[in-house]
């Protein structure tokens, strides 16, 4: 789930739009990892948020 070009792979082949299914990886990741994730979910949830920041622009 972390992989940001797999999840938009994986939207774009089931005809779905990459910026929904980013925010959907990111609230199951935020929700996974809890209060304090760990460095590994940081840094996925931090690529999550700038290709959702780049998809808006």
């Amino acid at each position: 789930m972390a992989d940001v070009a797999a999840v938009i792979e994986q939207a774009r082949r089931e005809g779905r739009d990459p910026a929904t299914a980013l925010r959907i990886a990111r609230v199951t990741l935020a929700y996974v990892s809890g209060p304090e994730p760990d460095p590994e979910q940081t840094r996925a949830l931090a690529a999550i948020d700038q290709e959702l920041r780049q998809l808006s622009n």
